[in-house]
């Protein structure tokens, strides 16, 4: 059984327009900050002030991925499987994700290194994580654009900005409905389906009734998604502290909107390397001496968080595809 797309063609471009368009129109205001027009970049302003939040976030890598890795095993009801095997497929899954839109390439990656009877379930189990992370992104994304907008609806005299958190608000509760309407009505619906409608293999509804397994750990998943969001967010707020950031009461709200904006925006993993430094200088507003150190320490936490596990899943991934192919 070939792995099943997880992406149409037509939106893979949309995604790549989409980066261009948004790289194109969020570098152009960056480019109009102070310190372009004051010419204070300095070479310097690339090393970090300070070694150990550097330290401290590497450190905080295998946690990350960790449990990442975990809620893939445990969707997968791996009981009688060494856990290392599942780490592997995790990292394997973010090599095959760096280069594609949305990372995308990540489920086809995962979903490959697994015995063809296990293929349906695999792909549950990367769509129940992916709706876990995706919906604490848009949780706390929105709950950001309040944080932000308020000031500046207060200063103007208008309420009409709180259009968007309001927006916002509605787009995470509706992500979060979206995954209990799969638990309630689900199977149900691949049945209805299934009688008026020719289904792909792997939707299934006699595929689709295994699904049920990956149901009665989701709040689990959904704990530990949450855990994983602190941490990588955790990670993000180290790297900016490294290069002279001190005040979490803003660099937090900041992160979890530049997370929210990454995830709104179809991008590939290579075009959220200008998005993400963009977007945190367009939301912060730094002095002009802090604009490098910022897109410093930003680019700093980018690449341990996706190029560290991507070169490691390219090293390790020969030796997982053997493994898979033994199973």
């Amino acid at each position: 059984m070939k792995s099943p797309r997880y992406q149409p063609r037509s939106r893979k471009w949309l995604a790549w327009i989409t980066s261009l368009l948004a790289l194109t129109v969020i570098i152009w205001q960056v480019m109009q900050h102070n310190a372009v027009a004051d010419q204070s970049l300095k070479w310097s302003q690339l090393v970090p002030k300070h070694g150990w939040p550097i330290a401290l976030a590497a450190a905080l890598l295998p946690f990350n991925w960790g449990i990442e890795a975990l809620k893939w095993h445990m969707l997968l009801r791996r009981s009688n499987r060494s856990m290392s095997q599942s780490y592997r497929e995790v990292l394997v899954g973010s090599t095959w994700g760096f280069l594609t839109p949305n990372r995308s390439g990540d489920a086809v990656a995962r979903v490959a290194l697994l015995p063809a009877d296990m293929r349906s379930i695999g792909l549950r189990s990367f769509g129940w994580s992916a709706w876990a992370q995706g919906g604490m992104t848009l949780t706390f994304g929105s709950l950001a654009t309040a944080w932000f907008l308020n000031p500046i609806a207060a200063a103007a005299g208008t309420k009409a900005l709180w259009l968007i958190p309001m927006l916002a608000l509605a787009g995470a509760a509706s992500w979060w409905a979206l995954g209990w309407a799969n638990i309630r009505f689900g199977h149900s619906a691949l049945l209805w389906l299934q009688q008026r409608f020719k289904l792909p293999v792997w939707l299934e509804p006699t595929n689709a009734a295994s699904s049920g397994q990956t149901q009665p750990n989701l709040s689990l998943v959904i704990a530990l998604s949450a855990a994983r969001y602190s941490i990588f967010a955790c990670q993000f707020a180290l790297g900016l502290i490294a290069y002279g950031f001190s005040d979490a009461t803003v660099l937090l709200p900041a992160i979890a909107l530049v997370y929210w904006g990454n995830m709104i925006i179809p991008t590939a993993a290579l075009a959220e390397m200008g998005v993400r430094e963009a977007l945190i200088v367009m939301v912060l507003q730094p002095a002009p001496e802090m604009v490098v150190p910022l897109i410093a320490g930003t680019f700093f936490i980018w690449s341990l968080n996706l190029v560290v596990p991507a070169v490691f899943g390219a090293i390790i991934g020969p030796r997982t595809m053997t493994t898979a192919h033994e199973h």
